[in-house]
């Protein structure tokens, strides 16, 4: 990025979620830096700055929960992150709830994060010297940016003002969508028959009144927006889950009186396993010996490309044998055994002859499992985490030929890993027990798909069994797709309208046909390519909507893990700063 002749000094982050703030913080870390020259403005732009942003923000329910423990989030860049920039904070997300009687192995309610995160921008904006960095912050939307591609930049906002900067931060997160082609039919078919249709959003965009005193509805997903789900219209409803030792759930639902029944299912009918209770500690994590670092460089300079079920599969299942002989489990170390842990319906899915009970036995079986916590289990579900980051690896690094990732990876194994390493706390799979237990919830089990009954004026629900149900309502239970076409965010239409912005794509070895993504294209991990090839220098994106070029962008930043976030944090804060002129160099 080359500097502007005479700099105004002044850029902008828009979004104040964990990427947004973590590049505050970078900043900041600068700002006290010898090298850094004279005052830089910083503008901060968000609806709900200061509040945590949309995902996280602190005054929403506390019904909603992390799926990850305390101590495996932090803002602050360890050893391991390998920060060019002083680092003199390191509160984690454990440190910062320890006063609120919260363990580092527990769960806090993602209103808990957002606290944190206005936090440790409290602490930034406390840690800045005014004199050389000041904050601004803006609660608004940016709804267009503008400029030339390495010039200086207006931000629009939606109170109307205009920012004029060097440079800006896009940290834009999981961002909605227009509804796809089968949604929309779903839609249509809600508006023709008086029926309720909620498409694929964050679970706190979702209004869950719009079920309650329905007859049947259908629940599309069985991971984790599911399980908000689940918090969710319970609490809305106004039922709620007593103790109860006698229950297989250990919980009996007390109803509010007009919850609809929920009839659940998915594609694949992988239910999501609850994180295993692991006390006071969190196990170390698994370092792989077969399917190793250099096993995964070797694989993916195959000029052929690999075929995962030939190639990597057999690897995987060697790793679970060895770890298991080692862990004292040599009777678990068998194939016939280790495939129905890891596709309960088989490897493509859809075997399943009593869907209900099956998946409700498994979703049991697991909680028991996560509550002992059983040993084994728990060895199972570290290495499996392990073996999800290689194969994530051997993903990024396009070394699988295109069939194999769209058959086997897309097709059935991320859904596998994340059955296993994405799962909720205990306490909401036991929610979802106790509700089948109380009569309100049926599993369809895999091959789930819905049909519109025109005639019965209801939509027809279709399951494992090919057994047909009737019912007056749908959830989509997932977050919006990664879909840069799709997308309803006012400044990437104005990007789309203008060509300033194309997707992405993904080239396999072997054949090297690529395949086009949902992303945004960017050229250096982070400046957006416009549809005639020009690299916008001075925007620079980070998070969700680029998780093509920076993959594992949903994830949170971990201790001691080298975390992509803070580390993309620290890169973007270099760049704003160095078109700013407050930093010299490259």
């Amino acid at each position: 990025m080359t500097a502007a002749a005479e700099p105004l000094r002044t850029v902008a982050v828009v979004g104040a979620g964990p990427r947004g703030t973590a590049i505050i913080e970078r900043l900041v870390a600068a700002s006290h830096s010898p090298d850094w020259r004279g005052g830089l403005t910083v503008h901060l732009i968000d609806p709900l700055v200061g509040r945590g942003g949309a995902v996280w923000r602190h005054d929403q329910s506390a019904v909603l929960l992390m799926n990850t423990t305390t101590c495996q989030t932090t803002m602050y860049p360890d050893e391991s992150c390998h920060a060019l920039l002083p680092a003199p904070r390191t509160q984690t997300l454990a440190d910062h709830l320890a006063g609120e009687g919260l363990a580092p192995t527990d769960f806090a309610s993602r209103a808990a994060h957002g606290r944190y995160l206005a936090h440790v921008l409290e602490t930034a904006r406390r840690d800045a010297d005014p004199a050389r960095l000041r904050i601004v912050e803006h609660a608004a939307e940016a709804v267009d940016v503008t400029g030339e591609a390495d010039g200086l930049q207006r931000v629009r906002l939606s109170d109307g003002r205009v920012l004029r900067v060097d440079a800006v931060a896009l940290a834009l997160g999981h961002l909605p969508t227009a509804l796809g082609p089968r949604s929309q039919q779903l839609a249509d078919a809600a508006e023709r028959h008086g029926l309720v249709h909620l498409g694929p959003a964050n679970p706190l965009e979702v209004d869950y009144t719009a079920l309650l005193g329905r007859e049947a509805v259908a629940v599309q997903g069985m991971g984790l927006n599911f399980y908000d789900a689940i918090g969710m219209l319970t609490e809305v409803a106004g039922g709620r889950f007593e103790p109860d030792a006698s229950t297989p759930s250990g919980l009996r639902y007390l109803p509010g009186g007009r919850e609809p029944r929920l009839l659940v299912g998915s594609r694949s009918g992988m239910v999501y396993r609850p994180k295993p209770d692991l006390g006071d500690r969190m196990p170390e994590p698994y370092l792989p010996e077969v399917l190793t670092r250099e096993r995964v460089l070797e694989l993916a300079v195959r000029a052929a490309g690999v075929d995962h079920e030939r190639e990597v599969m057999p690897l995987m299942f060697a790793e679970l044998r060895r770890a298991l002989r080692r862990g004292g489990f040599p009777e678990l170390a068998d194939d016939q055994l280790l495939l129905p842990l890891l596709f309960p319906f088989g490897r493509r899915g859809g075997e399943s002859p009593v869907p209900h009970r099956s998946t409700r036995d498994v979703l049991r079986e697991a909680l028991r499992a996560a509550t002992e916590p059983d040993p084994a289990w728990v060895l199972i579900y570290r290495v499996l985490i392990a073996l999800r980051i290689q194969v994530g690896r051997l993903t990024d690094l396009g070394a699988y030929t295109t069939d194999s990732v769209r058959q086997d990876i897309d097709g059935h194994l991320r859904n596998a890993f994340a059955s296993w390493a994405s799962g909720p706390p205990v306490l909401r799979a036991r929610q979802v027990l106790a509700l089948e237990e109380a009569g309100l919830l049926e599993f369809t089990g895999p091959r789930m798909h819905l049909d519109i009954d025109d005639e019965a004026g209801r939509y027809a629900v279709h399951g494992a069994e090919g057994q047909i149900t009737l019912c007056d309502g749908v959830l989509e239970a997932h977050l919006p797709p990664v879909d840069l076409p799709a997308y309803r965010s006012a400044l990437l239409g104005a990007w789309r309208e203008r060509g300033e912005v194309q997707k992405d794509s993904w080239a396999s070895r072997g054949t090297r046909r690529r395949m086009l993504t949902g992303s945004i294209a960017v050229d250096g991990l982070y400046a957006p390519v416009g549809v005639d090839g020009t690299v916008f220098e001075r925007r620079l994106l980070v998070g969700v909507p680029v998780s093509t070029a920076q993959p594992g962008s949903s994830i949170t930043a971990e201790p001691g893990t080298g975390a992509q976030l803070l580390r993309h944090a620290e890169a973007v804060a270099l760049r704003l700063a160095r078109a700013g002129g407050a930093l010299s160099g490259d």
